[in-house]
């Protein structure tokens, strides 16, 4: 199973992450901010993960 962007959240917050990159999106999605809105409610560093993206951390 998936988890929502609010349980990952939820889980980087637990584990005192110093960021959340979420990832592995359906393509039923039109837009993938929503997923950030989210999780930003309860975790503040979310990154949006996508194809050839590069994160430092």
């Amino acid at each position: 199973m998936h988890t929502t962007a609010k349980q990952a959240a939820k889980i980087a917050k637990l584990a005192n992450a110093k960021a959340l990159s979420m990832g592995h999106y359906s393509t039923r999605y039109g837009s993938l901010e929503p997923f950030k809105t989210e999780a930003e409610t309860i975790f503040a560093n979310v990154i949006l993960a996508d194809d050839g993206k590069t994160i430092e951390l």
